[in-house]
């Protein structure tokens, strides 16, 4: 069991590396250092990641119910930088057809796909937490209400440009685009069309990781008896 933590952080720094390894190829066919941003963003996808996993090791904090709403309220912020990584895939509509062509689209996949796991394993820490917290009923339902919220934060960050961080620095405009996203006709097709495609997503990708920790504490289990 103390081995498991160790063996997916090596996992997870190995995927990273990767990325910088592709990243690097590229720089050096292309000659470009362009989806420089990509780094960045990796990097903000594993913001909330620290987040959960820094709680889930923090047995005191857990107990503290106001404290860890608040680190709740934090991680939620910087959750939807995880899954953003997908929509750095619309980038492709630049890239030359050439014989190199063939790196970029492999490269976004793999930092998409990080970016991706990493948050998926960032909600289902928060998810045991809260379920030995209160219960799993709850945790479930919540875990979905942050898959929405989080398919919401993509769309604020991706059309109109908005960080994690800006929630404190500028919150009233925030709040305003914010509403302006729900009931404009305008920008509301759009809004809840992104709201709704990433929410639907992350929580049937999140429905597939619990079933496979589920199945393998199920496994040890039986292989204890």
């Amino acid at each position: 069991m103390k081995s498991k933590p160790l063996e997916l952080t090596q996992f997870l720094l190995l995927n990273s590396l990767f990325c910088l390894a592709l990243y690097v190829l590229r720089i050096s066919i292309t000659g470009s250092i362009y989806y420089g941003f990509l780094i960045w963003n990796l990097f903000l996808a594993y913001i909330p990641y620290f987040i959960s996993f820094g709680i889930s090791k923090t047995h005191w904090l857990k107990r503290q119910s106001l404290v860890l709403i608040a680190v709740l309220g934090v991680w939620l912020l910087f959750l939807p930088n995880a899954p953003y990584l997908i929509t750095d895939l619309m980038h492709l509509q630049y890239t030359t057809v050439s014989k190199q062509s063939w790196i970029d689209p492999f490269m976004l996949f793999v930092f998409a796909w990080n970016g991706l796991f990493v948050g998926l394993l960032s909600m289902y820490h928060f998810y045991v937490i809260i379920s030995e917290k209160w219960n799993r009923k709850l945790a479930k339902r919540f875990m979905f209400f942050i898959a929405f919220l989080c398919g919401f934060g993509i769309y604020l960050g991706r059309y109109l440009r908005w960080n994690s961080w800006e929630f404190f620095s500028d919150p009233f405009n925030l709040l305003a685009d914010c509403l302006y996203s729900i009931y404009s006709p305008v920008a509301r097709v759009k809004s809840l069309g992104i709201t709704l495609g990433f929410g639907i997503f992350l929580s049937i990708l999140f429905l597939q990781i619990v079933s496979f920790f589920n199945t393998k504490k199920k496994s040890r289990n039986c292989d204890t008896l």
